[in-house]
């Protein structure tokens, strides 16, 4: 299934968050604790309230605050820090008329504790590739290329999965095989996911360059790497192949 990109992406206002499911049970969705929601203007916001060209949108927050999960099975308690902003809107009549401006906060996640699940991963996948993809959960919301990082590692170990050769020797020393190369070498039994393969690849190599990923990148990422993840340890076909000849062919984002 695709990531629900909007619940992940769209800032919150106080008391209406997205729909974000539990990350322990993956049942019950997390529901805030309104008690426990506090802001704070940063320094540097509170300093420009001087300029002369001063308006309410150059507010800048940090936030923290917690949520508990709505399944009375499991009610985990699940912490999150971020960042907040105040954007503006109009304000209308009864008639259905303008009648001014308003302004309103919204809040950014940068990190949940425990992290959220952003795709699923199968019960049989391997401890080290959940691993790697937990750690990419972690990083997802404050540094989208550390994310898509870890992704890039995660492939490393399903090509060890499938046996892939790691290692070649050249003039007698030992010497890694890169991942392009690991991938050329994925028997014909495995070629179907070839192109799926490298479309991470290519977008784990634009993370590590100057300018990294954006959220919807890793975001494709995930659905490449969660449709191999059914295929391989679920069995379930995904049509995620048009995405991925599309990064081949432009080689990253």
């Amino acid at each position: 299934m695709p990531v629900n990109r909007k619940i992940f992406k769209i800032p919150f206002h106080k008391g209406s968050q997205p729909q974000w499911l539990c990350p322990t049970c993956n049942t019950g969705l997390l529901k805030g604790v309104k008690s426990s929601f506090v802001r704070a203007e940063t320094n540097k916001s509170n300093k420009e309230h001087s300029h002369i060209e001063w308006e309410p949108e150059w507010i800048r927050y940090s936030y923290a605050c917690q949520f508990k999960c709505t399944n009375p099975a499991c009610e985990e308690a699940v912490f999150n820090v971020g960042v907040g902003s105040v954007d503006s809107g109009l304000d209308y009549d009864d008639n259905g008329q303008p009648s001014g401006q308003t302004y309103f906060d919204i809040f950014q996640p940068r990190f949940f504790i425990p992290h959220l699940n952003i795709i699923r991963i199968p019960d049989k996948t391997p401890d080290s590739i959940k691993s790697s993809l937990h750690n990419s959960f972690e990083l997802f919301f404050a540094s989208p290329s550390a994310s898509a990082n870890y992704l890039r590692i995660a492939l490393e170990q399903l090509l060890d999965h499938f046996k892939i050769k790691k290692f070649e020797t050249v003039n007698g020393r030992k010497h890694i095989i890169s991942l392009h190369k690991r991938i050329s070498l994925v028997p014909s039994k495995l070629s179907e996911f070839k192109e799926l393969f490298y479309a991470i690849k290519w977008l784990g190599n634009d993370a590590s360059h100057i300018g990294g990923l954006v959220v919807d990148d890793v975001m494709d990422a995930y659905d490449i790497f969660e449709s191999i993840l059914d295929e391989v340890f679920d069995h379930k076909t995904k049509e995620t192949k048009r995405l991925a000849r599309k990064i081949n062919k432009r080689k990253g984002v």
